[in-house]
C-alpha cells in the first residue's frame, strides 16, 4: 500500500504545501504542527486553548497559549467560538503579524461550525445540516429509513409525567436511558441518564430540563458500548473497525462515566459485520442527502440481540486517536480537513479503507481517562500497574506493567489517565472492567473520588437472532 501513502501525502502537500496555516484549538496540536511541517507548510500558528506550549521549535510553529481551556468540551468550544468571531486586540495583532496578507488557511476543532476567521477560510467548518444529524431525539428516523434493527424508543418534550410514563412502558427490567438533546454540545454522556426509579427520573429531569428541548426514552441495553467510524469520500464510504467506548456505570447513581475509548475489544464477528454494514449504509445516505464528506461515528451497544445503534456524530471523533496510533505516518486528521474542504485526495474510499483497517486490526491502542474534582494535583504522578484477572495492583519494581496510571493537574481539579501498554495487553476482551479496577486503585492511592463503578457486560456467546428485533411505536 506504499502507493496509497505516497498519493495521499502528495495531494495533502498540494493543499498545505507553502501555505501559512493557523491551528485554532483542538487536541494533539504538536502532532498536527509536525505533520503540516512534513507536508511543506511554510509556517504554522498554533492558537492553543490550553495554558502550556509543548512545542518550542520556532521553525515548525509559533505557539500562543490562550489559556481558555474550560475542562468541559462545551465550555471550551463556546470560548473558542468567541475567539473566532470576536477576537481580542491581542489575538488580532498576533494573527496580523503572522499573516499580514490574510492568505493563511485555518483548521479548528471537529466541533467548529464557523467558516471564517478574520477573513481566512476555516477548512474543516461543519455545515448546519451535518450538525443537526447528531440530535439523539430525531436519529431513530434514520435507522428506520435504512431498515436497521433498533431498540424501541419514545420521544417527548420536557413533560415529566409523560417521560416517566414512557419509562414504565419501556423498562424491560433493567431500567431505561434518557437522552436529551438541546442547543449545547452534547458528548461524553453529558445529557444521558439511566433511570430505574421515580427518584432517578426526577434527578434526570432536573439535569436535562434546563438544557434540552426533547428527551428520548429507550430501554437500558446490556452490552458493550461500541462505535464504528466511516469516512465519506466522493466515491464511497471507507468503514473501519469497531472501537469500545469505555463507559463505566456509577453504582447507585443515574449518571454514566465516559472514560474514553480503546480498540482491544473484538465483538463477535457477526456483530462486527452488522456494525460495518450499517456504517456503510449510513455513509452513503449522508453523502447522497446532505453532501457529507469526512469522518462520522456510528455509536450503539453490542447486545445479545446484535448491534443496536443509538446515535451518529458527524465529525472527527475522539476515538480516531486509535487509528492515528495504528498508522502514525498517515496524517488522518488532515485527511479529514481535506475531505471536508472538498480537496481531491487522489485515492479511492476502498484503497483508504484497506490501508487503515488492516493497520488498526493489527495495532491496538486506547485513550482512557477521566476528569476528577476531588483532588487538585500540582504535578504529574505516575504509577505502573498490573492486572490480575479483573483486579488491579501496583507493579513490582522489576515486573512488566500492563498500564500506567497518571494523575495530572487540570483546570477543573485533576486529570486521571490510564495508559495501556499495548505490547502487554490481551486482545479481544473489553477494557471496561480493567478501567474500573484501575480507577478503584486510583481512588485508594490518590483519593480521586470516582467512587464505586461497574463495567459494562460483554456479549460472549450470543448468536444473531433468526427474526428481526421487534420494534415498538416511536413518537417523533
Amino acid at each position: 500500500m506504499d502507493h496509497v501513502f505516497a498519493a495521499l501525502n502528495e495531494r495533502l502537500g498540494g493543499l498545505f504545501g507553502d501555505r501559512l496555516v493557523v491551528l485554532a484549538g483542538g487536541t494533539r496540536l504538536a502532532k498536527r504542527a509536525h505533520e503540516l511541517h512534513a507536508l511543506g507548510a511554510r509556517h504554522t500558528l498554533v492558537l492553543d486553548t490550553d495554558d502550556h506550549a509543548p512545542l518550542h521549535d520556532s521553525e515548525i510553529a509559533r505557539w500562543v497559549s490562550l489559556g481558555i481551556k474550560g475542562g468541559f468540551v462545551a465550555v471550551e468550544q463556546r470560548r473558542l467560538g468567541k475567539l473566532l468571531t470576536k477576537p481580542s486586540a491581542e489575538v488580532r495583532g498576533i494573527l496580523g503579524d503572522f499573516d499580514p496578507a490574510a492568505e493563511a488557511v485555518v483548521i479548528s476543532t471537529p466541533y467548529n461550525e464557523i467558516d471564517t476567521f478574520q477573513g481566512r477560510p476555516v477548512l474543516n467548518a461543519r455545515r448546519r445540516e451535518w450538525v443537526e444529524l447528531e440530535n439523539k431525539t430525531t436519529i431513530d428516523a434514520l435507522w428506520d429509513e435504512l431498515s436497521a434493527p433498533r431498540a424501541p424508543a419514545l420521544v417527548f418534550d420536557l413533560d415529566f409525567e409523560r417521560l416517566w410514563g414512557a419509562s414504565e412502558i419501556l423498562d424491560r427490567g433493567a431500567g431505561v436511558v434518557w437522552s436529551g438533546d438541546g442547543p449545547a454540545i452534547n458528548g461524553g454522556a453529558n445529557f444521558v441518564r439511566r433511570v430505574r426509579s421515580y427518584e432517578e427520573a426526577k434527578e434526570a429531569f432536573d439535569v436535562l430540563a434546563p438544557k434540552c428541548e426533547q428527551v428520548r426514552v429507550m430501554p437500558f441495553l446490556e452490552g458493550i458500548p461500541v462505535s464504528v467510524h466511516g469516512i465519506v469520500f466522493p466515491d464511497g464510504t471507507a468503514v473501519l473497525r469497531p472501537i469500545e467506548m469505555v463507559v463505566p456505570r456509577r453504582q447507585g447513581q443515574a449518571k454514566f462515566l465516559y472514560a474514553g475509548c480503546a480498540s482491544f475489544y473484538d465483538p463477535p464477528v457477526w456483530i462486527r459485520d452488522q456494525m460495518r454494514n450499517l456504517a456503510r449504509r449510513v455513509g452513503e445516505h449522508l453523502r447522497s442527502t446532505v453532501d457529507y464528506r469526512g469522518t462520522f461515528t456510528l455509536d450503539g451497544i453490542a447486545t445479545e440481540d446484535g448491534f443496536l445503534p443509538t446515535e451518529i456524530n458527524t465529525r472527527y471523533g475522539g476515538a480516531m486517536v486509535c487509528f492515528e496510533d495504528a498508522v502514525p505516518s498517515l496524517p488522518l486528521a488532515l485527511v479529514q480537513v481535506a475531505l471536508v474542504a472538498g480537496w481531491d485526495l487522489g485515492v479511492s474510499s476502498m484503497q483508504f479503507e484497506e490501508l487503515v483497517l488492516a493497520a488498526a486490526d493489527s495495532t491496538r491502542s486506547g485513550a482512557v481517562g477521566a476528569n476528577v474534582r476531588a483532588v487538585q494535583p500540582t504535578e504529574v504522578d505516575e504509577r505502573r500497574v498490573v492486572f490480575t484477572g479483573w483486579a488491579c495492583r501496583l507493579a513490582h519494581f522489576d515486573e512488566p506493567a500492563h498500564a500506567t496510571l497518571r494523575l495530572s493537574p487540570s483546570p477543573i481539579g485533576g486529570r486521571l489517565d490510564l495508559d495501556l501498554h499495548r505490547e502487554n495487553m490481551p486482545v479481544g476482551a473489553p477494557v471496561a472492567a480493567l478501567t474500573v479496577a484501575a480507577f478503584a486503585l486510583a481512588d485508594q492511592e490518590w483519593g480521586t473520588g470516582l467512587g464505586a463503578l461497574e463495567p459494562a457486560i460483554a456479549v460472549e456467546d450470543a448468536q444473531p437472532l433468526d427474526q428481526p428485533l421487534e420494534q415498538e411505536a416511536v413518537i417523533a
